[in-house]
């Protein structure tokens, strides 16, 4: 995989950019988080400054591979360059489909963004002609969406197959995180939260051969504390994750890794309440984490080198069930040692903190990437980057 710091720019004019603008929109379509935008800007800029012609692709939403308005960046494309102090031209979904880019090729203006490319069928099917309409018009390709780049999709898989192309800045970061994590031999912690055991299976267990210790928080956790015979009454659960659970438990004692679990919880009455005295509750729900859980966490977290982060401690949609989570990013941002947050919902919980991004040493704008990434999977997105030029 060659560097974009490393690429010779001399006879280098045009450049698509793969890019995740598929940000979160209110119902009057304005952007409440600006993250994924703000991530692409230093690559823009650098290539910007090679004065080269961009033209920027990305996708929003799940639109059914046809034009869908609900969809469109017509209605986003000033906030866009809002955001980036960039103006964008539109290259529209009827232009595309009538001239392809003969418009973008023959046009003055130096950034485009091409509409949704979900709204073109050839981009899930991985479609060669299709990605070659795109960049038989351009002379670089880049990947800086990292966050779908376990997608074989058409801009991810084929694109950067088909001509020169690179990984963008933020991308390489991504990278070097997870190498991080994964490689180190620094002492090693992994908080993981969220609700299913079944999309993290694979990542926990590859964890367990890294780390020294993992904490299980969210509603995960109340499958593992079921595991171990407490009562969780109504609270969510996952049918059939002992296997899984299981598995994990005999993989952590094979690589010394210790497996941690809440100490106390918050109910849905609000209540805290410690693991041994659930079992004088008749019904209840677990929905966040408590006051002996988070000494437990501030306890691993300073005895470890390397922390990463994944996943809400409880269920954060809810003021009064989003403490745990907040308490956590705080500790984490006050901590002299690494930290790194593994994207996802996690980063809601830090925006709930009103805790700055720059306060920990990475944070992944990634979810499903991330994870498969840690799993030891090689995601199409970084392995046709890596293929010879």
């Amino acid at each position: 995989m060659k560097s974009l710091t490393k690429i010779n720019f001399t006879n280098i004019k045009t450049v698509g950019i793969r890019v995740d603008f598929n940000v979160p929109i209110d119902d009057n379509f304005l952007i409440t988080d600006a993250t994924r935008l703000l991530r692409a800007i230093e690559t823009i800029e650098f290539v910007k400054k090679k004065d080269c012609k961009i033209l920027l692709i990305s996708h929003f939403g799940r639109p059914k591979e046809r034009f869908d308005d609900k969809f469109s960046f017509h209605y986003l494309i000033d906030q866009f360059s809002k955001y980036l102090g960039l103006k964008l031209n539109l290259v529209t979904y009827e232009n595309f489909m009538k001239k392809g880019l003969q418009d973008f090729k023959d046009s003055s203006q130096k950034l485009s963004l091409l509409e949704n490319i979900r709204f073109f069928s050839g981009e899930k099917n991985n479609n060669k002609d299709f990605s070659k309409v795109i960049t038989d018009h351009l002379d670089l390709y880049i990947n800086e969406a990292f966050s779908v780049s376990h997608r074989s999709h058409a801009s991810v898989d084929q694109m950067p197959k088909n001509i020169v192309s690179a990984p963008g800045l933020n991308f390489e970061k991504e990278l070097l995180a997870i190498k991080e994590i994964k490689n180190s031999s620094k002492k090693k912690l992994a908080i993981i939260g969220g609700s299913k055991v079944s999309t993290k299976i694979n990542t926990l267990l590859s964890l367990t051969k890294s780390c020294s210790n993992i904490f299980i928080g969210g509603a995960m956790a109340n499958n593992f504390l079921k595991f171990q015979g407490i009562p969780v009454s109504s609270s969510l659960l996952e049918e059939n994750s002992e296997k899984m659970i299981s598995q994990i438990y005999t993989l952590s004692k094979k690589t010394e890794c210790e497996i941690h679990l809440p100490l106390d919880v918050v109910l849905d009455n609000g209540q805290p309440i410690t693991i041994d005295r659930l079992s004088l509750v008749e019904k209840f729900k677990i929905l966040d984490l408590s006051d002996e859980s988070m000494k437990l966490l501030n306890t691993l977290i300073s005895r470890s080198e390397t922390i990463l982060w994944n996943g809400p401690m409880g269920m954060i949609e809810e003021p009064s069930f989003a403490k745990g989570s907040i308490k956590l990013a705080n500790l984490l941002a006050e901590t002299p040692n690494e930290v790194v947050i593994g994207g996802g919902d996690t980063l809601l919980a830090i925006k709930l903190a009103n805790v700055s991004f720059q306060k920990y040493n990475f944070v992944s704008t990634a979810g499903g990437a991330f994870l498969e990434a840690l799993e030891d999977n090689d995601l199409p997105g970084v392995k046709a980057l890596n293929q010879d030029q």
